[in-house]
This record gives structure tokens, C-alpha cells and sequence, in this order.
């Protein structure tokens, strides 16, 4: 089923891998997307984002069948520049002085390749909307600033998870981030330290009592950034460290959002220095039952194809997210990228297939 036009999907992808597009500077690959579907009958609008923008495609379709929204994201992290793409008779890989950019444009290219199959053969279809947004890499940045209102599918597929293609991630977390600022004294370090409070001190005594990694199976804590101090001779007065705590449980994640304050509070109390903290809540999470309707389609349509479906749990979070927040039921399937976010990143180009028949038989079965 769907005789897929091998040389031309790794193509496209190959040519898509070279571009360099890093969070807020996709103009490049935008333009590329916008002149590839020129001849395609399809309908390209641009969103303002930030520095950047997000990309809408529309295909016009039966008005009696239920649109579907396809997305993925057009921004990869960084080394980007100077992509090399080499391919095997089974893989797609860079040269290994830089990512490979399957993450996420191993989707993209399956969603250009899904139609332009879907017009040479005119296959029957509903509306087809395909979201691809900016700065996704950097906090979902993109799909956040993006007016969810103009979409018109009710029923999402977002082609950012990893590994073989037949995953469907149905549970995602709620994460926050959260700044643990530190003031002091300062005082000269070699005169008289004894009357200064070192704010590194007292914000590392923080993070030593602070939950850390995996608190339990839905919950992580980890803190990622430290800054402190002005020089060597002085007793810092400032210190500041930023971490993240995420949780598919809502609840879980505000106790560990409550005790962390408390450590911090408390310890910065008893070494007689001053406290701030903030805290943003970046994106919720979602869960989605394995026999909802958005669930069943992507099974049905893996079925169909040939594909055994699995059910997944997935720690981070994505353009999904965002979707479900906004009512638009979403789930995330994977695009066949392995060890993404590292130069050893890599893609099997039967998943490439895989993943583009997936896109033609999900639009086939949408009724």
C-alpha cells in the first residue's frame, strides 16, 4: 500500500538536513518548505513568532470528512551549520562533526512527500492543515506564540518523538522552571571574610538538600544552571542557580515546587542571607486514553500499514502539549530519529518510509 517514491523522500530529506536552521534563525528552511509546495495546490501561511516565524500548510479537501492536523517543528538544535549527510543503503547519518537534523525534519520531509503523492495519485481526502513550527528546541517557543484559533482539525499528529516509527505517546509531563536567587555580603576575602555571607555557600547547601533526578517514575528534578560571584578577593554576594521540575501528575509537581521553596527559605535563613524565587510553568501536560478516538486512529492507521503500534509513556514535552492545552486532541508519534540532540544522530530510511505512508494512511482513514 502507497508506492512511495524512495529516491525523492531521501532527497528531500537530505536536501532539508543541509539548511541550516537553528531555533529563531529557520528562515532558510522556511523558504525552503514554502517553495516546495508551490505546485502542490497547497495554501502556505506565515506566522509571526518572536524573531522568527511558524509555517501553516492547508490542502483543500472533502468538506463531508473530518480535517486532520499534521505538525512538526522546522528548528534543530545546534552544531547545524555545514550539515553533512551521508547515506547508507539502510541509514542516514552526518558526517559526526555535526547533529544530522532528523529531529525534526525527518517528519517534515515525510509530510512533503505525503503530498505530493496525495496529488499525483488524487487520492481522496478531507482537509489537511500541516503545522510547522519555529523554536521549538528552545521551550516551545514557537507553537506557544502561535493563534491555535485559525486551525480548523479537531484531532492532531505531531511527528516529534524518537526511535522506530510505531510509537504513540499518550502521557506527557507538566514542567516548570524554577530561579533560586541568593544574596549575601560581600566582604573582602582575605581581610576580613568573616564579616561577608558567601551566596554560593549558602546556594550550595541548597542544591545539596534539594530532590534531585528521578524522584519517582512520572517525576523528575534537576537543576541546570549555577552563576555566582565577581571575583576571587570578594565574598559573593549574589548567587543564582535555575532548575526544572516536571511530572505527568500536576500534583507531584507542585509538592516538589513547595519543598523546594522551603529548602531554599529555610537554609538561606539559617545562614542569615535572603532568598528569591520564581517560578514558570513552561507547558502542561496531557494524558490521553489508549481508547480515545485520536488514539484509535493511530493505531488503525498503523495497522493498515502493516506497523505494530506501542503505547508510551514520553518525559518530555513537545508541540503536543501545547495542542491538547489548546482543546485540539494531540498525540505524538515518532519520526523514526535515533540518538537525536548528538552527532551519532541517525535515521533509518525505512522508517522514513514508514513514517510517510503513516501520514497518507491516517488522511485515508479520516472520515
Amino acid at each position: 500500500m502507497y508506492d512511495i517514491n524512495t529516491k525523492r523522500l531521501i532527497k528531500t530529506f537530505t536536501d532539508m538536513a543541509k539548511i541550516s536552521s537553528p531555533s529563531w534563525g529557520e528562515n532558510a528552511m522556511r523558504g525552503y518548505i514554502v517553495n516546495a509546495v508551490k505546485k502542490l495546490g497547497v495554501t502556505a501561511r506565515q506566522f509571526r513568532s518572536g524573531e522568527s516565524y511558524n509555517l501553516l500548510l492547508t490542502v483543500r479537501g472533502d468538506t463531508k470528512r473530518k480535517p486532520v492536523l499534521f505538525s512538526a517543528h522546522m528548528d534543530t538544535v545546534t552544531p547545524c551549520d555545514n550539515v553533512k549527510p551521508v547515506v547508507s543503503q539502510t541509514k542516514i547519518t552526518s558526517d559526526g562533526t555535526t547533529i544530522l537534523g532528523s529531529d525534526d525534519k525527518a517528519a517534515i520531509a515525510m509530510f512533503l512527500e505525503g503530498l505530493r503523492y496525495n496529488k499525483e495519485i488524487r487520492m481522496p481526502h478531507g482537509p489537511i492543515e500541516i503545522l510547522i513550527s519555529c523554536a521549538e528546541e528552545v521551550g516551545l517557543r514557537g507553537i506557544k506564540e502561535f493563534d491555535t484559533s485559525v486551525l480548523k482539525a479537531r484531532h492532531a499528529f505531531v511527528f516529534d518523538s524518537d526511535g522506530p516509527v510505531g510509537k504513540i505517546v499518550l502521557q506527557a509531563p507538566y514542567h516548570s522552571t524554577m530561579s533560586i536567587a541568593v544574596t549575601g555580603r560581600a566582604a573582602h576575602a582575605g581581610m576580613e571574610p568573616e564579616k561577608g555571607i558567601n551566596a554560593i555557600n549558602v546556594l550550595s547547601e541548597i542544591i545539596t538538600l534539594l530532590p534531585a533526578s528521578r524522584i519517582d517514575h512520572e517525576t523528575t528534578v534537576n537543576v541546570g544552571t549555577i552563576s555566582g560571584g565577581r571575583a576571587t578577593n570578594i565574598v559573593a554576594e549574589k548567587a543564582v542557580c535555575v532548575l526544572e521540575a516536571r511530572s505527568i501528575d500536576y500534583r507531584k509537581l507542585r509538592k516538589q515546587e513547595v519543598l523546594i521553596r522551603s529548602i531554599a527559605k529555610e537554609t538561606s535563613a539559617r545562614f542569615k542571607a535572603r532568598c528569591a524565587i520564581s517560578r514558570t510553568l513552561e507547558y502542561s501536560g496531557f494524558t490521553i486514553h489508549p481508547d480515545a478516538v485520536i488514539s484509535q486512529i493511530a493505531a488503525t492507521a498503523m495497522a493498515r500499514i502493516g506497523i505494530r503500534h506501542q503505547f508510551e509513556v514520553s518525559g518530555g514535552g513537545s508541540d503536543t502539549n501545547i495542542l491538547n492545552a489548546a482543546g485540539i486532541s494531540a498525540v505524538n508519534l515518532s519520526a523514526g530519529m535515533q540518538r537525536v540532540h548528538t552527532t551519532k544522530e541517525y535515521v533509518m530510511i525505512r522508517d522514513l518510509i514508514k513514517g510517510t505512508k503513516l501520514v497518507l494512511s491516517i488522511i485515508d482513514i479520516m472520515r
